[in-house]
This record gives C-alpha cells, structure tokens and sequence, in this order.
C-alpha cells in the first residue's frame, strides 16, 4: 500500500510541476555541476550544515512520469531492502542539497536544480539493479560484471527505452555515476550525481561511522534521516547486504567493491545495524 500511495504522489508531483505551483523554497537554484572527486577537497569546497529538513519537504519536491517509471523498474528488479535503500539514498541528497551542498562556484559551470534533480532520482533509484536476483536481471548479458556495470548496462537500455526525452549528456551521467558510485580518486572531478550518490550510499551503508568523506554529523541531521528511515524502514538490510556481498566477493573477487580501503573484513565490519537517524551500532 505505501508504494501504491507513493506512486500516486509522485505523478501528482509532476502535476504539480507542469503547473507551476511548486515554490521552491530550500534550494539553491543551482549547483556546482563538478566537484572535486578528493573528499577533502569537496569538504573544503562545501559549506555543509546539518540543518533540519522535514521529510514532508524533500517528498514534496515534484516528479514526473518518468521517474515513476524507474520506481516500478527498480522496484520490480531491485531485491526488497535493496530497493528501500535506493529511496534512502534519493532523500538524504536532497538534504545535503538543501544544506551547503556546492553551489556558484566562481569558474565552475552550472545545473539547476530541476534538472540536478531530474537526473538524480533515476540515478539513485537504478543504482542497485545490480543486485538483482530475479530471472530477467541475471540472463542479462552483464550478469558476470561487478554489479556496479551489470546495474549500468540494465539502467542504459531501460532509460532508453522508457525516458526517451534524456538525451546523451543525461544518460550518461546517471550511468556513469551508477558506474562509479563505489570508487573513490584523490584527484579529478566527479559530476554532482555522482557526488550525491557516493555520499548517501555510504552513508546508508556505514552510518555516521562512515570513514568517507569523514564527519557524517557535519552532513546529515539526524531528525531528517530518522524521517527518512520512518518512511523507509532500514529492516534487515545490513543482513541481505552481507549476503548480496558475500555472493559478490566470491563469484568476482576482482569486483570494485573489493578496493574498499581494508577489504572485505572491513567492509562488513563497519556496516550500520539499526536506525542510523536513532542511533545505529555497528558489526
């Protein structure tokens, strides 16, 4: 029923939009469209406050058709916890949007946020395809890759097929940010998707323990993110992701995932148990 509600929300949302009638009130116009890919230099950049953000803000912020389509893919695709995630991930970069998030930056070209958001909800939302475990997910021909490439290749043909309007600079940059989202550089520039994605799904992942890109508390207000995980419980997602990553290290032991700073011990070791907005434990 709460999925069924949502989907109504969101074309309601994009409703809302076509109209004119949502006032945006919590965000910059803009942001930064690049970002230093080196968290320190992003931290140093950035002007990060944890600012309380009701949900019922972040849920109002409109969507459309299209991006309806990607919750019932990704719903259909992504294993259950998995998918909740996903929204996770979408709600908590709004916040840090909402909160210091790089923006005019002297030099740096621009993105608005309409369009930051546009591409952001598909990126996030497709981001775990992955993890699938379903009959159409594992025939398709990038089953064998790191899960980061076997989602990517699934989120390229849907998005074609199901958003045609996004043209090539668009899909590319959800693609590639679903690519990248779990490889970190100390140098270059990462899109602001990229960004995003990176941030909120360690995040959801390791909690306010998170060793990167540091001090989660500085980032991310814990009424905000109890709000969010209210709404999308976190349940027994530590657990299936063990699981799901278990499966990854053994069947890919060259996968991305197994660059993560301290390897595979590690990885599971500093995954959040709990609501990380109440006060998360860890493994």
């Amino acid at each position: 029923m709460r999925f069924t509600a949502l989907l109504l929300a969101i074309f309601s949302s994009g409703v809302l939009a076509q109209n004119g009638l949502f006032q945006n009130t919590t965000f910059p116009q803009t942001f930064d469209a690049f970002l230093p890919s080196n968290f320190s230099d992003l931290l140093a950049l950035a002007k990060f406050r944890p600012g309380y953000v009701p949900f019922e803000t972040l849920r109002a912020v409109p969507l459309d058709a299209e991006h309806a389509a990607s919750f019932e893919y990704s719903q259909k695709l992504t294993p259950p916890e998995g998918f909740l995630h996903t929204l996770r991930t979408y709600y908590f970069s709004l916040a840090l949007l909402a909160n210091g998030f790089p923006s005019g930056t002297p030099g740096v070209p621009q993105i608005s946020f309409e369009e930051l958001n546009r591409r952001l909800y598909h990126t996030c939302l497709l981001h775990d395809l992955g993890w699938t475990m379903t009959p159409e997910g594992r025939a398709h021909p990038a089953h064998a890759m790191t899960f980061e490439l076997h989602g990517a290749f699934m989120a390229y043909e849907y998005l074609h097929n199901a958003a045609p309007d996004l043209d090539a600079h668009q899909v590319g940059d959800i693609v590639e940010s679903i690519v990248l989202h779990t490889s970190e550089w100390a140098s270059g520039m990462s899109s602001a998707v990229k960004t995003l994605l990176t941030l909120t799904a360690n995040f959801d992942i390791f909690g306010y323990n998170a060793t990167v890109p540091g001090p989660y508390a500085q980032l991310l207000n814990r009424q905000t993110v109890a709000e969010v995980e209210k709404e999308y419980p976190r349940g027994s997602f530590v657990n299936d992701l063990k699981v799901i990553f278990d499966r990854e290290f053994a069947l890919k032991p060259d996968c991305l995932v197994s660059h993560f700073p301290g390897g595979r011990d590690i990885f599971f070791q500093d995954m959040a148990v709990g609501d990380c907005g109440t006060g998360c434990a860890w493994r």
